[in-house]
């Protein structure tokens, strides 16, 4: 019986009142590009992605955070041995109060209240928040392969990508630089460097299939 895959992309919209909201700049493209080579393997993946990313892609959606978190329990719950494909981006942070200043008057907002215009300056206060792919494991009971991503400075992103391995026991993490120079998979034997990003996600598309 073939393991069951879940391939999560895009990235959560952190509201900051009624209407507005925070997020990042993530396409979830990876994660529609992975779902297409596994589909030619005859893999049929479940994809979630959230809502501003990929429009046309055929997925389940989640909004915010917490959306997300419990999509990723409900999936992991009827499927513990499955294998969970961490490409979202997860914000690390979460707003903790929204200030409204006008001159010196400070007008602090409700949750779920609109922010008024014509402030002089408005403060965002942002307090730090835990990792989803740290409680796939002791939380939301995930037996089965973790496969996660790390995107920062080619200087430090194969270590970071080595230390995410050993943190939450992955199957291997791919490592992607800000600059593009550094496209790789590490596993426990080491690491496996590509000239380019489409050829790395070829690679990593075959291991989640054998795993």
């Amino acid at each position: 019986m073939q393991r069951p895959i879940l391939i999560v992309g895009g990235a959560p919209r952190v509201a900051v009142d009624a209407i507005r909201h925070l997020t990042v700049s993530a396409t979830g493209a990876t994660a529609v590009t992975l779902s297409q080579h596994l589909r030619t393997v005859g893999r049929e993946p479940h994809l979630l992605l959230s809502l501003d990313a990929a429009p046309s892609a055929t997925a389940e959606r989640y909004r915010d955070r917490d959306a997300l978190e419990l999509a990723l329990s409900t999936w992991i719950s009827r499927h513990p041995d499955g294998c969970v494909v961490m490409s979202a981006a997860v914000n690390d942070y979460r707003v903790a109060s929204v200030e409204r200043w006008e001159g010196s008057d400070c007008q602090k907002l409700r949750a779920g209240e609109k922010l008024p215009s014509g402030a002089d300056e408005v403060v965002i206060r942002l307090r730090p928040e835990n990792k989803i792919i740290d409680r796939l494991r002791p939380e939301f009971g995930l037996r089965g392969p973790i496969v996660g991503f790390k995107f920062e400075a080619a200087a430090s992103v194969l270590a970071s990508a080595e230390e995410l391995l050993r943190r939450v026991d992955a199957a291997c993490v791919a490592a992607n630089s800000l600059c593009g120079e550094v496209q790789a998979i590490i596993d426990a034997s080491g690491a496996e460097r590509f000239p380019t990003r489409p050829l790395m996600l070829t690679a990593l598309a075959k291991r989640i299939a054998e795993i």
